[in-house]
């Protein structure tokens, strides 16, 4: 069996456990929402993010005459 279709079993059976709360939950769509994202928690997200900044952070000061100021978040 493909893992796309044990994570479907898996999540009909989570719904049909929890049928009031996940009746309108697709097990198929929810799996292949799990399939694309690459991030399991949001702490993985942080990690991610954290390291592009701090790459960013060291180019900007090796040379930063290649950047301009801006505002963001």
């Amino acid at each position: 069996m493909s893992e796309y279709s044990k994570g479907i079993d898996e999540l009909s059976t989570l719904r049909d456990a929890n049928k009031e709360t996940w009746a309108a939950i697709s097990p198929e769509s929810a799996m292949r929402m799990r399939m694309q994202n690459r991030f399991r928690t949001g702490l993985d997200i942080a990690r991610y993010t954290a390291d592009i900044m701090r790459q960013d952070m060291e180019n900007y000061d090796n040379d930063s005459a290649k950047y301009t100021q801006s505002l963001g978040c």
